[in-house]
C-alpha cells in the first residue's frame, strides 16, 4: 500500500492576537472608506444634517467614531460635491 493517497493537512503558524486584531482593523477601515466614497455619490447636493447623521449611523457598525468636527466636516464636503476621506 502507498502513502499518496493520504491528505495530511499542512500547518500554518498561528497568528498572533495583535496580528490578527491589526488586520481586522485594517478590513474594516477598507470597508469604511468604501463605504464613505458611495454615501458621497449618492448624497451629493442634500442637506448637511441629513448627511451627517447618515454618514455617523453608516459607519458606527464598522467602529468607525468620528468627532462632531470631523463629520461635520465630511458633510459639508459631501454636500459641496468635494472628495471626501476619512481622517487618520
Amino acid at each position: 500500500m502507498s502513502a499518496a493517497g493520504i491528505a495530511v493537512p499542512v500547518r500554518r503558524p498561528a497568528q498572533s492576537k495583535a496580528a490578527l486584531a491589526r488586520t481586522v482593523k485594517e478590513q474594516r477601515r477598507g470597508y469604511a472608506r468604501a463605504v464613505l466614497a458611495a454615501l458621497a455619490r449618492s448624497l451629493q447636493g442634500r442637506p448637511t444634517p441629513q448627511i451627517r447623521r447618515i454618514v455617523k449611523t453608516s459607519l458606527q457598525p464598522l467602529g468607525v467614531r468620528l468627532s462632531t468636527v470631523e463629520l461635520q466636516a465630511i458633510a459639508k464636503g459631501i454636500s459641496a460635491g468635494h472628495p471626501v476621506q476619512l481622517p487618520g
